[in-house]
């Protein structure tokens, strides 16, 4: 098994905080680490085939400043293919004009059934292989980003899982998409993560911090995690459930409603 890590917030913030538990779980997925992220609408990506505890790279990580209103993380447990740089998440690929980052949690099984058309996958993993097939059928059908395409993105989704465990986190740099398990073999959580901010604890490691110091009035925004990282009030996705994120807002789900639908309904409350 993997650990997946989502950020999406309103403003750039710093990765710092959320990597420092993240890390603690390398321990038992010791394959490979990395992460990616958009400072300047470009992707950035570093990993690397080694446990991130071991992993010098990712103390610079950790301890430079680096800030985006998008990251995904992953940390692995091999399964399929072997230890090295091009079978380690993230993957990244173009898409028209858009970097796309993807990293999956699960194993699949039979899934070469997929066909792909003009993306292929470099190393031997299940997950870029339909990682490819992903991108080639976005493209094919021409789906854009909008409620009626996020419908159809959940399908393909959908095709994917049919092969096995199958959680994933996909960005372009402007939205984050997150999408569970229809069997929910694979746990996934989220946290909105909005002032006024307290004192909070972090799971992996004997530590609190006072989130109000780190954090400015006006930052808000959304983690992912497959398990949660702190005592906040953590929700967690429903079996075949995909979540879109923009702008630190949750935008879209097939299972609950969003933020916009719950101002409207809150706004509707008070006539």
């Amino acid at each position: 098994m993997c650990e997946l890590l989502g950020i999406c917030f309103n403003k750039k913030v710093n990765v710092n905080l959320s990597l420092n538990s993240f890390k603690h779980r390398s321990e038992e997925h010791p394959n490979g680490w990395g992460i990616a992220f958009y400072p300047d609408g470009f992707v950035r990506l570093i990993k690397e085939p080694i446990k991130m505890n071991d992993a010098l790279l990712a103390e610079c990580v950790r301890w430079t400043k680096i800030k985006s209103k998008i990251f995904i993380a992953h940390i692995r447990k091999a399964s399929a293919g072997s230890e090295s740089y091009v079978n380690t998440h993230p993957y990244v690929r173009r898409l028209d004009d858009k970097e796309i980052a993807f990293a999956h949690n699960g194993t699949l099984l039979g899934y070469e059934d997929l066909e792909l058309d003009g993306y292929y996958p470099i190393g031997e993993t299940d997950s870029e292989y339909v990682f490819c097939y992903l991108l080639s059928q976005i493209e094919k059908r021409g789906i854009a980003w909008s409620k009626e395409g996020f419908d159809e993105l959940l399908d393909i989704l959908l095709d994917i899982n049919y092969y096995g465990a199958f959680n994933c986190l996909l960005s372009d740099g402007e939205y984050l998409f997150a999408y569970k398990d229809y069997r929910g073999r694979r746990e996934l959580h989220f946290l909105k993560r909005m002032p006024p901010y307290g004192r909070i604890r972090l799971e992996d490691e004997d530590y609190v911090i006072n989130l109000g110091n780190v954090k400015s009035a006006n930052e808000e925004g959304f983690i992912i995690a497959t398990n949660p990282l702190t005592n906040e009030n953590w929700m967690s996705f429903e079996n075949e459930e995909l979540i879109v994120f923009k702008n630190g807002e949750m935008i879209y789900s097939n299972k609950r409603l969003t933020d916009l639908e719950l101002k409207i309904l809150k706004i509707l409350s008070k006539l």
